[in-house]
């Protein structure tokens, strides 16, 4: 399952109007797609439809634990699935306050479903909290949509810092990708925005650019997406365009995963194999909490279970898997690290490595 998280500190850049029909427009093309709105203000819902104030099992109950995720997920669109915030979610970074690994618990919500989603699109509230941390931290990639303004443009200094802060200290690195949101081509300042961006960030830019588009702002405001509101205009447009983009780089990534591991496994022979039994160990302190994700299980973590080898704390997770080459990592305490039993790894494709074990 793809992650991704919509986020900007900064309100009324597109946020939410890129995640719902991002959402939308991956549906279309057959993806099955969930939605997870982390913004109090619940726009997502009102955006796709559905009265905020009727949800009764929102993203806050599920955050808290007091419903499972699969019990909020509710069905919108063909392919398309969401669970819907509301006001009640204001409250989720007081009652968290102190309490120990409150930046995973929408990671740990998410193990329940696993791999059962194409794409999972998260639209997080306008401020770097603890809301916006959680969708961080369950997601690969972040988009982070840019309108044309100077205050845009500052705000996007602070939160690429902000992010290399959290790569340093929780170990997590994220895919980072600029989305050019409003533009007005026909004003000059608009056009310079777009130039400084693609100059500033050349590896980081969308090649598509959502042009402003007064379709967009109507859609939202009839609970429709642009596709369901007005296929001809602009907005759908470049939505598909983007759509198209991400799939196509999606696409390439994995053919290169895909060439890598003809390679590994070119003196495979031929015919059906068995699945074979594969355990994963690791030495920890008993403390820690101890997960393995990787190709295997869609990139969710799974736990470890505590044994004891010569009075040593040995870690250890039991999988049957098919012929062929596989990536991991283990999560430590929040820390994501290559198997230091392993010398064989690969670049990850995000600015890091993955542990590759061969099975068969």
């Amino acid at each position: 399952m793809k992650r991704i998280a919509l986020i900007n500190q900064k309100g009324g850049c597109g946020k939410t109007t890129t995640a719902i029909n991002l959402a939308s427009c991956l549906s279309m093309e057959g993806k099955k797609v969930l939605l997870i709105d982390l913004d109090p203000q619940g726009h997502s819902a009102m955006g796709l439809g559905v009265n905020p104030d009727e949800i009764e099992k929102s993203i806050f109950e599920v955050l808290l634990h007091k419903v499972s995720i699969s019990e909020a997920i509710q069905p919108v669109r063909k392919n398309l699935d969401a669970v819907f915030s509301n006001v009640v979610l204001s409250a989720f970074e007081q009652i968290m306050a102190g309490a120990p690994d409150r930046e995973y618990k929408l990671v740990r919500c998410l193990e329940e479903i696993g791999n059962h989603y194409d794409y999972l699109i998260i639209d997080s509230c306008p401020s770097v909290g603890l809301l916006t941390f959680n969708g961080l931290m369950a997601s690969q990639e972040i988009i982070i949509p840019v309108d044309p303004s100077s205050f845009s443009l500052q705000g996007l200094d602070k939160l690429l810092e902000t992010l290399q802060l959290l790569e340093k200290s929780a170990g997590h690195k994220l895919s980072i990708k600029i989305l050019a949101t409003n533009i007005d081509r026909r004003t000059r300042f608009a056009r310079r925005v777009v130039e400084e961006l693609k100059a500033n960030f050349p590896d980081h830019c969308f090649k598509t650019i959502i042009n402003a588009s007064t379709r967009l702002r109507e859609a939202a405001s009839h609970g429709k997406t642009i596709g369901e509101y007005d296929k001809r205009c602009v907005g759908f447009r470049d939505y598909h365009n983007l759509t198209e983009e991400i799939l196509t780089e999606v696409a390439e990534k994995r053919a290169e995963i895909s060439i890598f591991e003809s390679l590994v496994n070119f003196d495979k022979p031929h015919g059906e194999l068995e699945d074979k039994e594969i355990v994963f160990t690791l030495e920890a302190p008993e403390e820690e909490r101890v997960q393995i994700a990787g190709d295997f299980n869609g990139w969710m973590p799974e736990n470890l279970r505590l044994t004891h080898s010569q009075g040593r704390p040995m870690w250890q997770k039991i999988k049957r898997l098919k012929p062929g080459a596989y990536q991991y990592k283990y999560l430590i305490d929040n820390q994501w690290v290559a198997d230091p039993g392993n010398d064989n790894t690969v670049d990850d494709l995000f600015g890091g490595v993955n542990s590759i074990i061969r099975v068969g």
